[in-house]
């Protein structure tokens, strides 16, 4: 029979698992859906000092947004954190809330996203009335979040959410990171996003680049390349466990 706090744990990780997935859902809704035409045509940046205090309002409470989520990203990763979780009992459920907290801060910015009147674009070009570029766009959103999902997988998607962590306390196992090889381990502190590529694609491939898309764009691509600080060590990991799997690969097919 779990306890009382397994079971808060429990209710924790699927709710980890349900926020997500629809906030992660949501994102892909926005960053794929795209650019209309607007009615007068615009420059890429304002004009007068009119229009600049017209746009900075937008772009500057967009940025409160973007930068709340960066900050929740970091922060919750501190040891600080991680003690305090500890403390008051939750250490297990500990993945589960920092991915609930993700998942609110992603929502919150969604929601809250302004958009001005007159939107100033670095470019533009149409896509409604070309299928083409429109399947090409829409289509190469929808493979890179395929990309991010199945690599998504490879890196232990329960355990990234937190639902192993519950299962393997409830069934009195280890905690699922101590089955995994020390170098492994080493790597996942470093790296658990997969595909910096492929998020790149989804945040930069736009019919329409909005200075607000733009601030979004260059915000998040410059915390993932800080954030993800792989080394040479990780490489030639990733190299040596590649060779293993053809190597089993052809002894199999043998």
């Amino acid at each position: 029979m779990i306890s009382f706090k397994q079971l808060i744990c429990f209710l924790l990780s699927l709710l980890s698992f349900m926020s997500v997935f629809y906030s992660v859902g949501k994102l892909g809704i926005f960053l794929a859906t795209p650019s209309r035409a607007q009615p007068t045509a615009t420059q890429a940046f304002p004009a007068n000092r009119a229009e600049l205090r017209a746009a900075l309002f937008p772009l500057f409470f967009n940025t409160i947004w973007v930068v709340l989520f960066v900050l929740q990203h970091s922060g919750m990763r501190a040891e600080r954190v991680k003690r305090l979780w500890k403390a008051i009992g939750l250490e297990l459920a500990e993945r589960s809330l920092y991915n609930i907290a993700s998942s609110y801060c992603l929502l919150l910015l969604l929601k809250n996203w302004q958009t001005p009147s007159t939107q100033y674009r670095l470019w533009f070009f149409e896509v409604e009335t070309n299928r083409t570029l429109w399947w090409l766009m829409v289509g190469s959103h929808v493979l890179s979040w395929i990309v991010v999902y199945g690599g998504s997988l490879m890196v232990d998607l329960p355990e990234l959410i937190g639902l192993k962590h519950v299962y393997y306390d409830i069934n009195d196992l280890a905690p699922p990171m101590s089955y995994k090889s020390r170098d492994l381990q080493d790597y996942y502190k470093r790296y658990r996003h997969p595909s910096f590529v492929a998020l790149s694609v989804v945040l930069w491939f736009t019919n329409g680049m909005t200075l607000e898309r733009c601030l979004l764009a260059v915000v998040w691509s410059v915390y993932m390349y800080l954030a993800w600080n792989t080394t040479e060590a990780d490489l030639k990991y990733q190299k040596h466990q590649l060779e293993r799997k053809r190597a089993e690969l052809v002894r199999v097919t043998k």
